[in-house]
């Protein structure tokens, strides 16, 4: 493009301006045809028409350049002898005429052209879709689509090579409301085109008709930032974009309805808000805070996040122990959202300077699911965080097998061989969420017969299990989970489960139970296995007693595994390796295994992951380790005999999965942490 402005530079115009005023506004007068001035700049603005309407009376046309082009074409202007204006309008003429030509050779190429040459489509299918997409008024490659006689990666592939511009790809289809306000929505919608990323200086485009250069000039114009064009389907735009927009207008018109909500309510007393709220359940601000939870239990989200920012509130889903940001909250509404989801959990909504619990249910697609809620002062504000608590899960005891996602073989027998002995201690043992419970009653499960008394005390009771006595945790009744344990060994049992081990009156009992013939199932919030044991011995029990009744350890946590439809091999650099390896040898060694890293597709919601895995280091406690708890020894030293012992480290878990194509190295990074020892 600036080869082409210098070519056709026209020194008789440029003289009809002050260089002073061109320098100042920023802006060059290249050449006037067919009573069109064309005139380049770095961005327009109303002063530079002024200045030019008062020489010329022509239409106007603007071409965008870069800060860069623009200072070399200037000195350009004024430093070398340009062309006579019959020299420049013949250039004109030239360029004029070169460009028609190519586009009329590339016209010449239709879409269904190209698809028949790559043997995408036969002419058969291309004249059944020709047929319909004349009906629908819409392109005949989205109705080949729509057909499913053509991928939406063929498409652009065709697309791409017609037009010569690169296509979108799935994982830039997320799109940002920020993004959005830059443009009218009726722009978008008329051109069909999506802002999918902005530097601050340019803005990346998806666009039906990415060489349309009116509309980029249009986009320089509203922005100020240059166009990047991106080339997207008539079928991604109709199904993507649409649906996003039209979320986001129901979206407007929900927090319209809650604000105009939020004006009556300032003006009623805090008991007749309260007394209405309780009774409501139609007004928008109960719609959108049930949303909020019904979304979140749709995509199977753990917490929700209601967050303050400096100009408003945010609500972020964790989801596979990551969080996301879902919604924005407008600064008018936010303490009318905050206020219902307390009124819903029974807390004090005029309480705004100290931290509260709460909790409430909400049914759902014919389930219930529990929800706990917790507030805390930030700033002038409050944060609030929302647990979810999965519907109690019915078990029916059927498969007797041990069942560990991610578990190996050999592993899954160990266990096996630990619950054997029908007495002792035996934890599991990591950070919340990292799927205790779950292991402790798929070994419940394998545990359960007519046989044997079982007995739980959980809070609360997240999966219901035949055979078994379970009891939910309610401090108001005085049943806690060591005064509820106490009255279990009056209940003749043979195992007992105890949600977790948080305080040493109830290690003090479950010690109790284990050295009087029990076996007692229990969670701790610990790093590592042989942690553990330190955390026992912190509580208070003696050490003694610990490696009397302590029978195994289960530590574990949860990564996530890679979309089997999108992952990508490669060969991870030395430096990425570093992060996980410490051996040289080892680290030379991972160079030449081909291994996977997450990229993105519908199937997985363009994040590179689809599900959760399990990593698990089991140390049975043995003679040996027995003697070392018995003297006090430290984790380090447990460990190492441990490994000795045959024990697999979270570390050497994950190794494996990330070799298997499971995980990725970021995985191991984000959850294990960087390798140090």
């Amino acid at each position: 493009m600036l080869e082409k402005l210098k070519k056709v530079l026209n020194k008789e115009i440029l003289k009809k301006f002050e260089k002073a005023d061109l320098e100042k506004f920023r802006f060059l007068p290249v050449n006037e045809q067919n009573g069109v001035l064309f005139v380049a700049c770095i961005t327009h603005n109303i002063d530079i028409d002024t200045k030019i309407k008062e020489k010329f009376q022509s239409q106007i046309k603007y071409i965008p350049l870069p800060q860069e082009q623009f200072k070399e074409l200037f000195a350009f202007a004024f430093a070398t002898k340009t062309l006579s204006e019959s020299e420049s309008s013949n250039a004109v003429k030239a360029t004029t005429k070169d460009v028609a030509t190519n586009q009329t050779t590339s016209k010449r190429k239709r879409i269904g052209d190209i698809l028949l040459e790559k043997g995408y489509v036969t002419e058969e299918s291309l004249e059944k879709a020709f047929v319909q997409s004349q009906a629908k008024k819409e392109p005949i490659g989205s109705t080949l689509v729509r057909m499913n006689l053509l991928t939406v990666e063929q498409l652009k592939e065709a697309l791409s090579e017609q037009q010569g511009v690169d296509a979108v790809s799935e994982k830039q289809l997320k799109f940002s409301d920020t993004l959005f306000k830059l443009f009218p929505r009726e722009f978008l919608e008329e051109n069909k085109l999506v802002p999918i990323s902005s530097d601050g200086r340019s803005v990346v485009v998806g666009m039906v008709n990415p060489t349309d250069k009116k509309v980029l000039n249009d986009i320089v114009f509203l922005t100020g930032l240059k166009p990047d064009p991106r080339l997207l389907t008539y079928y991604e735009y109709d199904r993507s974009v649409n649906a996003f927009l039209k979320e986001a207008d129901r979206k407007a018109k929900l927090f319209e309805h809650i604000s105009s909500e939020h004006e009556i309510m300032q003006e009623e007393t805090l008991a007749e808000r309260v007394e209405r709220d309780i009774k409501n359940d139609e007004s928008s601000i109960s719609k959108f805070t049930n949303q909020i939870v019904t979304d979140a239990i749709d995509i199977k989200a753990s917490d929700i996040h209601i967050e303050p920012r400096f100009n408003n509130y945010i609500v972020r889903y964790r989801i596979d122990g990551i969080l996301r940001k879902v919604v924005e909250i407008p600064t008018n509404i936010e303490s009318s959202i905050i206020s219902r989801f307390k009124v819903l959990a029974k807390m004090n909504i005029a309480e705004h300077r100290r931290a509260q619990d709460g909790a409430f249910s909400i049914k759902h697609k014919t389930k219930t699911f529990d929800c706990r809620i917790n507030t805390i002062p930030i700033g002038s504000k409050e944060k609030m965080v929302i647990r979810i608590l999965q519907p109690s899960v019915s078990m029916t005891g059927e498969n007797k097998a041990i069942s560990l996602v991610g578990a190996y073989e050999e592993d899954v027998k160990k266990l096996e061989w630990m619950i054997k002995i029908p007495y002792g201690i035996i934890l599991a043992a990591g950070p919340t969420g990292s799927g205790k419970t779950t292991t402790l009653y798929s070994i419940l499960n394998s545990l359960n017969n007519e046989d044997v008394n079982i007995t739980t005390i959980e809070d609360p009771v997240e999966i219901r299990l035949e055979g078994i006595n379970q009891i939910q945790v309610n401090p108001k009744a005085d049943i806690t989970f060591a005064s509820c344990l106490r009255a279990i060994l009056r209940q003749d049992p043979d195992i007992i489960l105890v949600g977790e081990i948080r305080d040493f009156e109830t290690l003090e009992a479950a010690i109790a139970a284990a050295l009087t013939g029990h076996l007692v199932l229990s969670t701790v919030h610990t790093n590592s296995a042989a942690a553990t044991v330190s955390r026992l011995m912190q509580m208070g029990a003696p050490n003694y007693l610990i490696a009397s009744s302590l029978s195994g350890v289960i530590a574990q946590r949860l990564v996530r595994r890679l979309c089997p439809y999108c992952k990508e091999k490669y060969y991870a650099s030395e430096e990425e390796l570093r992060h996980i390896l410490l051996n040289p040898d080892d680290i030379k060694e991972f160079q030449k295994k081909e291994l996977y890293k997450p990229t993105g597709c519908a199937q997985c919601q363009y994040t590179g992951f689809l599900g959760r895995l399990g990593l698990f280091e089991l140390m049975p406690i043995n003679k040996e380790i027995r003697k070392m708890i018995a003297q006090s020894a430290s984790d380090v030293d447990i460990e190492e005999v441990a490994i000795s012992c045959g024990m697999k480290t979270l570390q050497q878990y994950c190794l494996e999965h990330i070799i298997n194509g499971e995980t990725p190295i970021s995985e191991f990074v984000r959850v294990l942490g960087v390798v140090t020892d």
